[in-house]
């Protein structure tokens, strides 16, 4: 659904009310017959490492442009659309691996070439949570008018009206995998946690905080980006195989940036107490109740770490961790990133605390990918707005 013009205040609330007025669908679907993924790109890699986890068997994957190799992750055969015979296309579960680009043309297409069976690989996934999981293909049900209330309060406090559209959108998928899209509102691919407000408020002194480090990499960006205007970076990364790869960058960095980093394997937290954890599963490792294994916690008001510039993405934890952070963010008053969307404490939960907690900040949200996943919250000091 296409909208021509930004919402403001008042017209973001009529079109969240109309949104919950309308019937909604959707949910998670296990795999009952073959399985054929769609797109062999960094998403179709993952999703065919965790189907194997889950002994599920991918037929094939499908790419428009198939790697040289003509395999995803060496086993799976990728086939241009063209090539599968269309009794597969009726037998099969077509499980969308692509968020880089809008779900409904790609869904429209593959239901114009004869495909019966069409899904987001998200939901696929989110039936299986109990064994795997994963947090990016959550169904929200209408929230109660205490919670519509809430929600109506954070759209009222963003900034600026794109980001009500971003919250629209946002809220249009997850209560019923809506697809919305804004012409002057855009999912952006290619500056999650540095949107231009961001980089403008960036100074000559920062130390950046990286939760949810993985191997390093938005680090390293903020290294290119800032050179010796950065005096530091806490990196901290629970998961230990990706603890591993976090720690080899770090020593592959020269001694003087060395001298500047820090890495911890611990996981950002409200307490300083360990908590059930399930790693192996790359950027998808995450806290889980069911897990067996434990991950040690920290709360960041517990470090002496000067924080002037807060990325915190952390599989669904990022309102535990800001719990565990308050204090220093009071203080230490830094520009913020944090992701909103792996579970349904981003409709307003998180949102709401950080615009209760932190005063005189200027909010804002934006899309970095479609089908629900890449939201993230940005929060600007007012001293800092028009730095």
């Amino acid at each position: 659904m296409n909208f021509a013009a930004l919402p403001d205040v008042q017209h973001s609330i009529e079109m969240f009310r109309t949104l919950l007025s309308q019937s909604q669908s959707g949910s998670p679907r296990q795999v009952d017959k073959p399985l054929i993924l769609y797109g062999a790109g960094k998403l179709g890699q993952m999703a065919a490492e965790l189907f194997a986890k889950l002994d599920i068997p991918v037929r094939c994957a499908i790419d428009r442009h198939p790697p040289a190799s003509g395999l995803l992750n060496g086993s799976i055969p990728v086939l241009t659309p063209d090539d599968i015979p269309a009794s597969d296309r009726c037998d099969s579960l077509i499980a969308v691996c692509v968020v880089t680009a809008p779900y409904e043309p790609i869904r429209n297409f593959l239901a114009e070439s004869g495909w019966l069976d069409i899904v987001p690989v998200y939901d696929v996934f989110e039936a299986y949570t109990a064994r795997l999981p994963m947090a990016n293909g959550w169904f929200t049900e209408a929230p109660a008018e205490a919670e519509c209330k809430a929600i109506e309060k954070v759209l009222t406090a963003w900034s600026d009206d794109e980001s009500r559209a971003a919250h629209l959108q946002f809220m249009a998928w997850r209560l019923g995998r809506q697809e919305w899209s804004f012409p002057d509102a855009p999912v952006s691919l290619d500056d999650r946690y540095f949107i231009p407000q961001i980089c403008h408020a960036l100074s000559d002194n920062e130390y950046f905080l990286d939760a949810g480090a993985y191997h390093g990499e938005v680090s390293q960006r903020v290294i290119g980006m800032l050179a010796d205007r950065c005096q530091g970076i806490l990196a901290i990364e629970p998961d230990p195989e990706n603890f591993r790869q976090l720690d080899s960058w770090y020593r592959a960095q020269p001694a003087s940036w060395q001298e500047r980093i820090t890495v911890l394997e611990k996981a950002l937290g409200a307490t300083g107490e360990d908590r059930p954890f399930r790693d192996g599963l790359g950027m998808a490792s995450r806290s889980c109740d069911s897990s067996g294994s434990h991950v040690d916690a920290i709360r960041l008001d517990d470090l002496e770490f000067p924080v002037t510039f807060a990325k915190i993405h952390v599989e669904g934890d990022e309102l535990e961790a800001l719990k565990g952070t308050t204090t220093t963010l009071q203080h230490r008053r830094p520009l913020l990133s944090i992701t909103v969307y792996h579970n349904a404490d981003g409709l307003w939960r998180t949102p709401a605390y950080l615009m209760q907690a932190l005063p005189n900040y200027n909010w804002r949200m934006r899309l970095h990918a479609w089908c629900g996943t890449g939201a993230v919250v940005y929060g600007i000091p007012a001293e800092r707005n028009d730095h």
